[in-house]
């Protein structure tokens, strides 16, 4: 049986050596190759696909990357199985991927032979994490940047205000987008960050990114940024 392979990477260098490699894979078909989300959702509502391998941080694109395209892959394609290859080498945004029943992760790091054994245990939902993946999520013992787990407690303004910051705008504007003073804004933020267990603006960021607030494209914009911009 062939499985049907769709292949999603925003650099087109990556996607060529992608392609030469898959097709050399037995019983592997790659009906495409993308480069950022909206191509890829197109891609997949056009023709029949079992496994999609797609990276994590891919910029531009309708439907975002990371997270936030996880779970609309899941919800639009449901039968689509998910290979998540990606440079992430940090245990909290590897974990948040595994907790989106995402079967199988390969890091670039790692041989990309590794791919072949990926697609084949996701398309019979089983699941596979290259070694460079395993090691990495098997020394998580928490890391001191993983804040806790209560974000559903945080009130729907609170979570509005943490998503925002960590989109890259001031409190200011923040207050100026959803009609409210500076000063409730700032209230509102650090009541999110105390309920959090988030001692700095850093870990507001890293917090979006892996549960999905924010793009994970957009940590390269952010580590270009001033991470304790707060007026």
């Amino acid at each position: 049986m062939t499985i049907r392979v769709a292949v999603a990477d925003d650099h087109p260098a990556m996607l060529a050596g992608m392609e030469h490699l898959l097709s050399a894979f037995a019983g592997i078909e790659v009906i495409g190759l993308v480069t950022d989300s909206t191509r890829l959702v197109e891609l997949l509502g056009s023709n029949p696909c079992d496994v999609v391998v797609t990276d994590f941080s891919m910029p531009a694109g309708r439907y975002g990357d990371g997270i936030s395209l996880l779970r609309f892959l899941q919800r639009r394609f449901p039968t689509v199985s998910v290979v998540v290859l990606t440079g992430v080498d940090s245990a909290t945004v590897l974990r948040s991927i595994l907790d989106m029943d995402v079967r199988a992760v390969v890091s670039k790091s790692d041989d990309y032979a590794h791919l072949e054994t990926a697609i084949h245990m996701a398309h019979e939902s089983r699941e596979f994490l290259s070694p460079e993946v395993r090691r990495i999520v098997e020394a998580f013992v928490g890391e001191a940047d993983v804040p806790g787990e209560a974000s559903e407690k945080l009130s729907k303004r609170e979570a509005e205000v943490l998503r925002l910051f960590a989109e890259g705008l001031s409190v200011m504007e923040i207050g100026n987008r959803v009609g409210r003073s500076r000063k409730t804004i700032s209230t509102q933020k650090n009541a999110a960050m105390k309920k959090l267990g988030l001692e700095r603006d850093a870990d507001v960021f890293r917090y979006a990114i892996s549960h999905g607030l924010v793009p994970a494209s957009q940590s390269a914009r952010y580590n270009a940024a001033d991470p304790d911009r707060d007026e």
